[in-house]
């Protein structure tokens, strides 16, 4: 391929990246406002006024890690320890708003007080949410290590 058509693919590519990014930005910022996971979430903070700003800085982000995950760029150059840093970084927060989206899901559909009603569990809701966490947390961590991304 000449160089002109690689420029060329990469722009295609991009705009593609940059159109799907859209798409599901919208689609998930659409599907969190109806959960309402933002309003909860500003709720507790006492920063309701920042809604939009929040909202906002979701799409962005969806939209910036589509075009991280087509094009696979290596963060090294900027600075030697930075590729392990942005990960560590990224995961952490990528943990954090998927363990708000579960909570807030399982909220909506009241799952917990469906399961213990089936299970007839009467006392220890704390444990039940303490060792779903925890659960979590164990089988992310296996999952990295299984496949070497920590």
């Amino acid at each position: 391929m000449s160089p002109v058509t690689v420029v060329i693919n990469k722009i295609l590519l991009g705009w593609i990246a940059f159109g799907a990014g859209f798409a599901v930005a919208g689609g998930f910022i659409a599907f969190i406002s109806l959960i309402g996971i933002v309003t909860r979430l500003a709720g507790i903070t006492k920063t309701a006024d920042h809604i939009p700003i929040y909202e906002n800085s979701m799409a962005m982000g969806i939209l910036l890690f589509n075009l991280l995950s087509l094009y696979q760029p290596v963060f090294s150059w900027i600075f030697p320890a930075a590729g392990y840093s942005i990960m560590y970084l990224s995961s952490l927060f990528t943990g954090i708003f998927a363990g708000c989206l579960a909570g807030a899901l399982a909220e909506v559909v009241n799952i917990i007080p469906i399961f213990s009603r089936r299970v007839k569990l009467r006392k220890g809701f704390p444990y039940m949410v303490k060792a779903a966490a925890l659960g979590k947390c164990i089988g992310c961590l296996i999952q990295f290590y299984l496949f070497n991304i920590i």
